[in-house]
């Protein structure tokens, strides 16, 4: 079998988190890309330091605690109407504003309570329904800065819960509570979180926004539901969750119409096709990438650079990857080169000044459809260019910071080495890749990743018979054999008959060059 034996790109969890420590970077890329007070950012760090997320999610996070920050600035006029001014409660609702101001007074727990000590005053003279509800949707937005998405989903259960409240904000409080949930299932992979906001949108939610009285807000709330539906299908193996959130997003689209609400419409469009490419993976089906691929292209009918350049940068990344995986099931050419110019169009929001982790993303799957492409071209051009991106990624992609990231492109730099050296027969190539992925083998390690690890050293042994082949070093051949034992070891025991196969497949053809090397060297 030539080049790599095993893809290892889900072979280790994405969600695993780097090394924490001082996310310089992603504040100054934050700093930048939403001109924010630095002041400001320092001081929403705090949380995303006690949590040791990962860089990329710290980016991720500190974008929306800035952002949510903002937002709670800007809600301070929803508080000046006449039942605001009673009995102090003004001052207090002033000095909760002033402590999110920039300066040496900023402080989200001081901040906190005065809205509590604001909502007490309410409670004490009896203020109008929804500025209680406000104030507790203020706080709920306050912990949401800090990360305490539970507490947030209090808060905002205590809003909706206000007597007097009239529906559509019930609806939205509640919509929002389950939001919270949602944003804590997503963020810390907890799913008990997600199935409680799964079931929050269905029993309690929906039944606030009947589609027939307010179809607009039924439309919001299934969107919701689809998108928590589709996190928690991700994670498990089965593809009951994933249909149903495909079906839940066909049916937003019956509701919402693109001449009427055309950026709701593309978001819709944009997460079914999500969902259908994930789905469409792991049923090995290319009918539904196509259908995933149509729901993509929809959505980039109204997600443009000029006008949403993040969401069609979003848009773009994601149909980048099912044109990959289609291209692949169909050995297509020129599917795969659209693949790779979708990836080179996202690299033009995605730059590395502005989001450095995300770049590096990109460029590691430009990497993949280059060198997927390259393999179905003559000529080592592409591939080369695959290397490229690979090591372009890995500038940003270092070991201290990403270090899963790190090895998933020092495996995949393996791969485009290890196809280029055959293409080539080239020595140097050859030696590369197996040393890049012996880089990757330093993080995924048979204790903490036995099953990247099995595939990576198996690609590994693979680089070293094609070297063997080229150099007539009997010893490669028998160092491979060493590693396919192990390899074949972890296969058998965690029952995965089909790699087990390739396993024994390649033992036998090492086991024949043995043979041809050692006649050889007697002749």
């Amino acid at each position: 079998m030539n080049s790599a034996v095993f893809d290892t790109s889900g072979a280790a969890s994405k969600h695993s988190s780097g090394a924490g420590g001082t996310y310089a970077a992603e504040l100054n890329a934050v700093h930048q890309c939403l001109q924010a007070e630095k002041a400001d950012l320092e001081h929403l760090l705090g949380p995303i330091h006690e949590a040791r997320v990962s860089p990329r999610q710290a980016y991720a996070l500190l974008t929306g605690a800035w952002l949510g920050l903002q937002e709670l600035r800007e809600s301070q006029s929803e508080f000046s109407g006449s039942s605001a001014r009673k009995a102090g409660l003004a001052r207090l609702i002033e000095q909760a504003f002033s402590h999110l101001r920039s300066g040496e007074a900023f402080s989200l727990d001081a901040s906190d309570s005065a809205f509590e000590q604001a909502c007490g005053r309410c409670l004490e003279t009896g203020c109008a329904p929804r500025l209680v509800a406000g104030i507790r949707a203020a706080q709920a937005r306050l912990a949401t800065t800090r990360l305490d998405y539970r507490r947030a989903a209090e808060r905002y259960a205590q809003a909706a819960s206000v007597e007097g409240l009239d529906v559509p904000l019930q609806w939205r409080y509640q919509l929002q509570r389950a939001s919270a949930l949602e944003a804590l299932g997503r963020e810390f992979m907890d799913s008990a979180a997600l199935e409680e906001a799964i079931d929050l949108y269905e029993t309690g939610v929906l039944a606030l926004a009947p589609r027939e009285e307010r179809p607009d807000d039924w439309a919001a709330t299934q969107q919701h539901l689809g998108n928590a539906l589709a996190t928690l299908g991700q994670r498990q193996r089965g593809t009951w969750l994933l249909e149903k959130a495909i079906a839940v997003f066909e049916s937003v689209l019956a509701e919402r119409s693109r001449e009427r609400e055309p950026l709701d419409w593309a978001a819709t469009q944009n997460s079914l096709g999500y969902a259908l490419g994930t789905l469409a993976q792991r049923h090995a089906d290319s009918d539904m990438l196509e259908q995933s691929v149509a729901a993509l292209e929809a959505a980039l009918e109204v997600r443009s650079r000029e006008e949403t350049p993040q969401d069609w940068a979003i848009t773009r990344n994601n149909l980048g990857a099912v044109l990959l995986a289609l291209g692949q099931r169909k050995k297509d050419k020129t599917i795969l080169k659209q693949a790779a110019d979708a990836y080179k169009d996202v690299l033009q929001v995605w730059t590395r000044e502005r989001a450095p982790l995300d770049w590096a993303s990109c460029m590691n799957n430009l990497g993949t459809a280059l060198r997927a492409l390259g393999e179905h071209r003559k000529g080592p051009r592409t591939l080369e260019q695959s290397v490229a991106a690979y090591r372009s990624a890995l500038s940003e992609r270092v070991r201290e910071r990403v270090p899963q990231d790190w090895a998933m492109t020092q495996n995949n730099l393996g791969a485009a080495l290890h196809k280029l050296g055959e293409r080539e027969e080239d020595v140097q190539h050859l030696e590369a890749a197996i040393e890049a992925y012996d880089n990757a083998l330093r993080e995924w390690t048979r204790e903490r990743a036995p099953a990247a690890w099995a595939m990576t050293l198996a690609n590994q042994a693979a680089a070293r018979k094609a070297l063997a082949e080229l150099s007539g070093d009997v010893d490669l051949v028998r160092a491979a054999l060493s590693d396919f034992a192990a390899v074949g070891e972890v296969f058998r025991n965690a029952s995965h008959a089909q790699y087990y196969e390739l396993v024994v497949e390649q033992v036998a053809l090492l086991r024949k060059l043995e043979q041809q090397l050692l006649h050889a060297g007697q002749a």
